[in-house]
């Protein structure tokens, strides 16, 4: 029989750890009670009976808002997630390469991983997790945040909600606009996912100054890469921009060298992208088409990152063969951070070097697993946050067998 425990002069519940979590899900990853039951094999009726006790010791507030006593937070809160399974990741690619993992509970599809949906849900959780991480460990204290575009971003961002101000943050886009027209389905997609935009509201959040606006275009369309004069020409009129220099430094006019704020940068937000034909041209216009994606594929390519095509270093072409050729004239017309400027901010979050978070990857979907484990072995991330699909499918692609399961729910 279990025994109550007394907590701040209260008998709390025998279940306490099991209520924490209901409450953790439902207040602060927004799950239904529905699903927190499937999640943990319980009934309904008993899930609600959990969240009640703990508005009976006073920790849920009718907004709903979660606040358990600091003791018993720093206590419980390894529990919320599935440890078992990010310990094995971890243990897996090694603390070298990356620091944390977090790994969101999420009720599990019978063939999740084939599907290329991802559920909407487990986006907005990783979402909400990622703003809350941010609001308190950037809350307070100067850092220069990047943040790249994409679904995974923009959901971290809207949920932006710290419990002050800190105008010593700075926020900068890391790539420019995706040159979609207006009548193209993706058009508002784009726009309200952009990095300009979400550099804007990240700001806005946390009342920082404004984020500066990088006003060149995200790449350079592909006709221009058989022109190696004129390639040149436009790329240094992009250059020469000022939101460009400001970000990324450069020359000015007379040719004395600035450094950008991407030199300062110590927290970067990212998503990023696989290899497959619902992503890459349909947001990439006059760049990636349909046909390239099996010349792609023979290349070794697995996803991009901040728009650069990730090649997986064992499955890499030889060089001067076509499908080299065309990864490397792809990432010769990306405008922006490339993936060097992410592993120089992972490497100097690893050495201490900077107080930020480092490199922040958000992701969901079990198909992604391949260009998760190919940046994690660049050592181009710090922490990960993703669901359990997602977790568990980097597990297969690496060979580990991992618990099937939430750290909560009881076998």
């Amino acid at each position: 029989m279990r025994k109550r425990q007394k907590r701040n002069g209260q008998a709390a519940s025998p279940y306490l750890e099991e209520a924490l979590q209901v409450a953790y899900y439902h207040c602060v990853l927004e799950m239904p009670l529905k699903s927190i039951a499937e999640l943990l094999g319980k009934s309904p009726a008993t899930i609600t009976r959990r969240l009640d006790e703990v508005r009976q010791l006073g920790w849920v507030r009718d907004h709903p808002e979660f606040t358990p006593p600091p003791e018993v937070w720093r206590e419980l809160q390894k529990r919320m997630t599935c440890s078992e399974v990010e310990q094995a990741l971890l243990a897996h690619f090694g603390n070298g390469r990356i620091r944390r993992i977090i790994v969101l509970p999420s009720p599990l599809r019978t063939g999740a991983a084939d599907s290329r949906q991802a559920r909407p849900e487990n986006v907005e959780r990783v979402g909400l997790f990622a703003a809350r991480r941010i609001q308190e460990a950037l809350g307070e204290g100067p850092h220069v945040v990047g943040v790249n575009w994409g679904w995974s971003v923009r959901h971290c961002v809207v949920n932006l909600r710290p419990a002050k101000p800190n105008r010593e943050l700075r926020f900068v886009p890391l790539v420019g606009s995706l040159s979609l027209d207006e009548s193209d389905p993706h058009f508002e997609e784009a726009i309200e996912c952009s990095s300009n935009r979400l550099a804007q509201l990240a700001a806005s959040a946390f009342d920082a100054p404004r984020a500066p606006r990088l006003s060149t275009p995200a790449y350079i369309p592909r006709r221009f890469a058989a022109d190696p004069q004129g390639l040149r020409a436009i790329r240094d009129f992009i250059e020469s921009d000022v939101s460009f220099r400001r970000i990324f430094g450069g020359r000015d006019d007379s040719g004395t060298v600035h450094p950008g704020l991407i030199e300062e940068v110590d927290t970067l937000v990212t998503g990023l992208s696989s290899l497959d034909v619902q992503t890459l041209p349909a947001y990439r216009p006059n760049l990636i088409t349909e046909e390239d994606l099996p010349v792609l594929q023979r290349a070794g390519v697995v996803g991009d990152l901040a728009l650069h095509l990730i090649v997986a270093p064992e499955e890499g072409a030889d060089p001067g063969s076509d499908e080299h050729r065309l990864v490397e004239n792809i990432n010769s017309l990306i405008v922006g951070a490339s993936p060097d400027v992410f592993m120089r901010v992972a490497e100097r979050s690893r050495n201490g070097e900077a107080g930020g978070l480092g490199v922040v990857v958000l992701a969901v979907g079990a198909w992604k697993a391949r260009i998760l484990s190919t940046v994690i072995r660049m050592g181009a991330v710090n922490e990960l946050i993703t669901d359990l699909e997602t977790a568990l499918a980097i597990g297969r692609h690496a060979g580990l067998e991992l618990p099937p399961r939430s750290s909560g729910r009881r076998p």
